[in-house]
């Protein structure tokens, strides 16, 4: 069997990982992944050690008990990893129901039918399945490109330790496991690849997480925090693409530009908690009047913006039109009154002398007070 010496250095190990889990979880307790596998492993270093006091503690501690903790890492790092890629989880049943045919199998093979092989086989079986979920969920919905390499890096490690269980289960059924684990290559293996498991295990969940955290501060970046929608930098590399792209393709480019009118007597008249109610419920609107091809920001105060890939300008100036006529029959609701809205529109359309995004948005600006200029509630265009 494998010796107390590798037992304890093992759980040493895990008990350390654990409480670098810890620290950094404490330094960015945003990260819930990093607090469930924590969790693993502090359940892990326990298994460790009841198995270090077997022939000393009843075997229902030290292999039933400790079998089943050392299966539940696994479903701590499943529900980190869904959580920290805001997935939902599939067969999520099937990972507690892992643990409890875990301690089924260690009490069968302990007390019914005493048979390690059998015990060592059942455990590895769980274990793969338990790891085949685990690349499932990874290599799942395709995310962004940013997460890709970590995603896909510890799908291989996953993979790789479904491999191994698969011989550990093999071994076991073709030689007797008191015999097998007594020759020194295996003892050399049993040694060192729990601790080189729990080590690159860590490695690929800090990868990922900090990977997910850096795409998640881009994203608030770049994202207005009242509306949700872009912001005005965002929209400035939005719109340089979208005129790379529509110059490459050959493509029309429309923009519309609106400014809810006479905003500042919203704020006025009902707080400015109303003027967020209502910024709020413009931007709901503008999104769900849009196609998803179509980039919306807020360009700042009660002004939007609206990128129309392959849209040209009459098309613009009609999808600008409804937006105004939803808007006009809008309502907010606010401490029982109700605020109407309406808004001044400017359609834009990108031209073969444009030299930037600029341009396009300066004449969009020019047709948004011409617009007002005509009285407000209504579409100009340039």
């Amino acid at each position: 069997m494998i010796d107390l010496r590798t037992i304890h250095v093992t759980a040493a190990i895990f008990a350390c990982l654990c409480l670098y889990m810890l620290l950094i979880h404490r330094s960015t307790p945003g990260l819930r992944l990093v607090r469930y596998i924590t969790f693993g492993y502090a359940t892990s270093a326990i298994g460790m050690e009841l198995l270090a006091l077997r022939g000393r503690i009843p075997d229902l501690f030290s292999i039933t008990v400790a079998n089943t903790l050392l299966v539940l890492i696994n479903v701590f790092l499943y529900w980190g990893v869904a959580d920290l890629l805001h997935t939902r989880r599939p067969l999520r049943w099937i990972l507690p129901a892992s643990v409890v045919a875990a301690a089924a199998v260690s009490l069968y093979s302990s007390y019914v039918t005493p048979d390690v092989s059998m015990r060592i086989i059942g455990i590895s079986a769980i274990m793969v399945v338990q790891y085949a979920l685990l690349v499932h969920l990874l290599s799942g919905r395709p995310g962004p490109e940013r997460i890709h390499m970590p995603r896909l890096g510890l799908s291989v490690l996953l993979t790789f330790y479904a491999e191994v269980n698969i011989y550990r289960a093999w071994e076991a059924h073709l030689h007797d496991p008191s015999s097998l684990l007594s020759s020194a290559a295996t003892s050399t293996f049993s040694f060192l690849a729990p601790i080189l498991t729990a080590v690159m295990t860590a490695l690929g969940v800090i990868w990922l997480a900090m990977a997910q955290l850096q795409l998640e501060l881009e994203a608030q970046s770049q994202t207005d925090s009242l509306t949700g929608l872009l912001n005005r930098r965002a929209l400035e590399q939005v719109g340089a693409r979208a005129v790379d792209l529509a110059r490459r393709q050959k493509s029309a480019l429309s923009l519309i530009i609106l400014d809810l009118d006479r905003f500042k007597s919203v704020n006025d008249e009902h707080g400015h908690d109303a003027g967020d109610a209502v910024l709020h419920r413009a931007a709901c609107c503008l999104r769900q009047s849009l196609r998803d091809a179509d980039h919306v920001a807020r360009l700042g105060g009660e002004e939007f913006v609206a990128v129309l890939p392959d849209t040209s300008h009459s098309r613009a100036a009609e999808i600008a039109e409804d937006i105004r006529q939803q808007l006009a029959n809008l309502t907010v609701e606010h401490l029982n009154r109700e605020i109407r809205l309406s808004a001044s529109f400017g359609v834009a359309t990108l031209l073969p002398t444009d030299s930037s995004w600029l341009e396009i948005l300066r004449r969009g600006d020019r047709a948004l007070y011409l617009a007002k200029e005509q009285g407000r509630d209504r579409v100009a265009m340039l």
